[in-house]
């Protein structure tokens, strides 16, 4: 099959979607309208399209969109396959290749920032163990205490390090001395 008659989303998206059994139906199905909507919007289609309007898609927000998508899902491995076999694909369009190097580029430092973000998610997991519920939407942590409220980690990229946004909403009874002391001390260790 040639270059130009090779779909992006009938024959590499589709393709990549279908051989992943760990992604949830809805999230394929999110992805398919949402680069329907691309391939109406950008005419890339290799059907009555021009593939090398697929350039166009791959550098605009709608992708960043996308990658935003399968990043919140967990998924940011899919947009990583998805490219790598476009770029097998179109080898013989430059400007494509060109277009998906850049992406490949920029997914890569996601991936790093992902990587961060999981590792932390691992440790403040195995710390809290059953006491607390976390959870991870993108690179955000959410970390809701029983009864005392809620932390929020999330990972800056740019600096390298994670903020901190704590809500206490709850309240303690019967504590030692030495307890509520050595809160306030943890607590003023953040303040400085």
């Amino acid at each position: 099959m040639s270059a130009k008659k090779v779909d992006f989303l009938r024959h590499i998206v589709n393709y990549v979607l279908a051989s992943k059994m760990d992604v949830a139906k809805q999230v394929a199905d999110d992805v398919r309208k949402m680069i329907e909507k691309a391939e109406e919007k950008y005419k890339f289609s290799a059907f009555g399209g021009d593939i090398k309007k697929l350039v166009d898609y791959l550098r605009s927000p709608d992708f960043d969109e996308l990658v935003k998508f399968l990043k919140d899902a967990g998924k940011i491995d899919l947009v990583d396959e998805i490219l790598r076999l476009a770029k097998e694909k179109y080898k013989d369009i430059p400007e494509i290749v060109e277009a998906i190097d850049a992406r490949l580029q920029a997914l890569g430092k996601e991936k790093k920032e992902l990587k961060e973000v999981e590792e932390a998610f691992d440790k403040i997991t195995s710390v809290v163990g059953d006491r607390a519920i976390v959870e991870r939407i993108g690179t955000t942590l959410s970390i809701n205490i029983r009864g005392l409220g809620r932390i929020i980690v999330s990972y800056d990229s740019v600096d390298k390090s994670y903020n901190l946004d704590l809500e206490i909403t709850g309240s303690k009874k019967k504590l030692s001395l030495n307890t509520i002391i050595d809160v306030i001390e943890a607590l003023l260790r953040l303040g400085s």
